[in-house]
């Protein structure tokens, strides 16, 4: 029997519960990786993303051949068919909106070839379907926690076979690239190594500081385990281990509630009517909104492809509820930058900053001028991203509705579109 293993979300050898599971049933094994172009072409990915998944691939590479085809996903699955003739493709489940039907059109595309489709779960500590249904975080951790697995699986040897297709290092011509952030697949076994865990509660709100893991595109490509990730920071921070959950939360809500890809979990919320005022879009985007924490956060997100957690919420609270502007907007931006995009936890963290989603409280709001006051205290963030106006000192940078900087001036007014937000928030 012959079988081919599809990597996606799991561009390692080590704790690969798909790759084992085939291992154990298989002494041959063709490993592949399809760069799809219309998945890459939803993602504007001809960017540090796919520089990233190349790297990751080119390390995997160094231990078992990969092939590797850039076309669509039946497309290449049909040549490898032709090619190879395997009987059995395993790969792992999906529980993204587009990864569910990328593998449903693979699943159909295998019945018509007569090839054994079979998917294992991984990239999961929980399966989102084994938690009864919860919405709200704290009842869910609960459930969750308790679920957790952490049995390890070891990839049995298997020969990879010699066939006429392409591997990364033949493919890799024939892709955009265009650069690479500063991000690198294979710093994150140091990082994970090295980062001091019982710290993260004390550090992590600071984005100033490398307190916060960075271990998100890690998780996001599969370059390690998550169960690895979790051991390594059990007994050392529980507010670590309740950032996994976070995760595997809103995961649990789109299996639950799959309708909230486009549409808003609560339904009192659905049909704010946003002004989305394409000037106020424009300079969120360019970073000129006049609040120095706001346009510092923009500027990391665009040049590292990557932003702190904390500016995270700062940045989607500002565009919808201070600009009023649709969360679908501000999603489809973070999409576009995010080196660790992923849409499910994109949507959850959007739709939860714009008090419309799951877990909800009744109107949160981050203040940009509290924020940077309680958060970069010595403007370290601001000034190290807005290098033009580093010479100001930090209690004129973090307040500009009170003091006049050499500066954009602030768009708005934060408490007079914070009152507006209310009226517009308490009528739906």
């Amino acid at each position: 029997m012959r079988a081919v293993y599809l990597f996606k979300r799991d561009l390692r050898l080590e704790d690969n519960k798909g790759l084992a599971y085939a291992s154990r049933r298989h002494k041959e094994i063709l490993p592949l990786f399809i760069f799809d172009k219309e998945i890459l072409k939803d993602l504007r990915a001809e960017d540090e993303r796919l520089s990233y998944v190349v790297r990751a691939l080119e390390e995997l590479s160094k231990r078992i051949r990969v092939y590797c085809l850039y076309d669509t996903t039946e497309e290449a699955l049909r040549k490898v068919f032709s090619v190879y003739k395997p009987t059995h493709l395993y790969t792992t489940k999906s529980y993204s909106w587009t990864g569910k039907e990328r593998n449903l059109r693979i699943k159909n595309l295998c019945k018509d070839y007569g090839v054994e489709y079979v998917e294992i779960f991984e990239n999961f500590l929980v399966k989102p379907e084994d938690v009864p249904t919860r919405r709200v975080f704290t009842p869910f951790y609960g459930e969750w926690i308790k679920g957790v697995i952490l049995e390890e699986e070891k990839v049995d040897g298997f020969s990879v076979p010699y066939v006429p297709l392409p591997t990364i290092e033949e493919i890799r011509q024939k892709l955009p690239l265009k650069g690479f952030s500063s991000f690198d697949p294979l710093d994150c076994k140091k990082r994970l190594e090295s980062f001091p865990f019982e710290r993260y509660e004390e550090l992590r709100n600071f984005p100033a500081i490398d307190g916060s893991s960075k271990l998100s595109p890690c998780i996001r490509f599969g370059i390690l385990s998550v169960r690895e990730i979790f051991k390594r920071a059990k007994d050392r921070s529980e507010q670590f281990i309740r950032e996994l959950a976070w995760r595997e939360f809103w995961y649990h809500i789109a299996f639950n509630f799959p309708q909230t890809k486009d549409l808003e979990f609560q339904e009192k919320r659905r049909g704010i009517e946003w002004e989305n005022r394409e000037d106020y879009i424009r300079s969120f985007f360019e970073g000129i909104t006049g609040y120095p924490i706001v346009d510092a956060g923009i500027r990391q997100l665009k040049k590292e492809k990557w932003l702190h957690n904390r500016m995270r919420m700062i940045l989607a609270s500002f565009l919808t509820k201070v600009l009023l502007v649709d969360w679908r907007i501000g999603e489809a931006f973070f999409k576009e930058h995010l080196l660790d995009y992923d849409e499910v936890v994109n949507v959850g963290n959007w739709q939860w900053s714009a008090s419309v989603g799951a877990d909800p409280k009744p109107f949160r709001l981050f203040n940009p001028i509290l924020q940077a006051k309680r958060y970069d205290p010595d403007c370290e963030y601001i000034k190290r991203y807005l290098p033009e106006i580093s010479h100001l000192p930090c209690s004129i940078l973090t307040d500009p509705l009170n003091h006049q900087l050499p500066y954009h001036k602030p768009i708005v007014n934060y408490y007079e579109r914070i009152s507006k937000a209310k009226g517009l928030y308490m009528f739906k």
